[in-house]
C-alpha cells in the first residue's frame, strides 16, 4: 500500500464525490469504501489519514447500536480521523456523546472558531460554511470544543489525546475555505505520517 493512501468512507453522502476530489487534488491516493464494507478492512491496515463522510440516515429515528459497532475503529485507529456531520456524530456516539433532533440547517451559517488548533490554522475567527442537517450531537468528556454557530453549540471537536477531528459543517462543500480546512487536516495526516517514519527509522534493530 502507498505510504500517501488515504481511506474515504463513503456513508452515502452526495458530497463524497466532492471529498474525494480534495484529497486527491492534495497529493494523496484515495481509497473509498462503503460504509458497510469498513468492518471487513485490514485493521491492522495503516493510512495516511480517514474521513468519513456524511449520511442520509438520521441517528435519532434508529437503533443505531449496530451501527456503531461498524465504527469501532475509530477508536483504535493509527492515522488521524476526521468526521464530517454524520461521521462527526457517530465518533460523538462512540466516545459517550447524545445525538439530539435539532434546528434543519441547509445552507452556509456563520461558525465562531473557539480555538483554531490546527484544523483552522491561518484561518479567519467567523467563518461561513455549509450545513446540511437536522441533528446535533453533545460533547464528549474526551473532547475541546473547536468552533461553534448560533445554531448549534457543537461544529467542530477534537479529541484531547488523539488525532480525532469532528465537524458538524461541510467543509467539502464551503469553497475555498472549506476545502483550506481538509487541507489542514491532510497537512496533520502529514505530520503524524512523517513522526511515524522518524520514529521507525531511529528505532535499534
Amino acid at each position: 500500500m502507498s505510504e500517501s493512501q488515504f481511506l474515504i468512507v463513503d456513508c452515502g453522502s452526495e458530497k463524497v464525490d466532492s471529498i474525494q476530489d480534495i484529497v486527491h487534488e492534495r497529493g494523496f491516493t484515495p481509497l473509498r469504501v462503503r460504509s458497510s464494507e469498513v468492518s471487513q478492512m485490514d485493521p491492522s491496515a495503516h493510512y495516511s489519514g480517514i474521513i468519513i463522510s456524511g449520511s442520509p440516515i438520521l441517528l435519532t429515528e434508529i437503533d443505531y447500536s449496530q451501527l456503531l459497532k461498524s465504527f469501532e475503529f475509530i477508536r483504535t485507529a493509527r492515522s488521524p480521523v476526521l468526521g464530517i456531520c454524520f461521521g462527526h456524530q457517530i465518533m460523538g456516539l462512540l466516545h459517550g456523546a447524545k445525538v439530539f433532533r435539532g434546528l434543519e440547517c441547509r445552507t452556509n451559517l456563520n461558525i465562531t472558531v473557539l480555538d483554531r488548533d490546527e484544523l483552522f490554522e491561518g484561518l479567519e475567527s467567523t467563518l461561513s460554511l455549509r450545513e446540511d442537517h437536522c441533528e446535533g450531537i453533545s460533547l464528549p468528556s474526551e473532547f475541546s470544543l473547536l468552533a461553534k454557530s448560533e445554531k448549534y453549540d457543537i461544529e467542530a471537536m477534537k479529541h484531547r489525546h488523539k488525532q480525532l477531528y469532528g465537524t458538524q459543517f461541510h467543509p467539502e462543500v464551503s469553497g475555498e475555505i472549506g476545502e483550506e480546512i481538509i487541507g489542514n487536516f491532510l497537512n496533520l495526516c502529514e505530520k503524524v505520517r512523517f513522526t511515524d517514519l522518524s520514529k521507525n527509522l531511529i528505532q535499534p534493530s
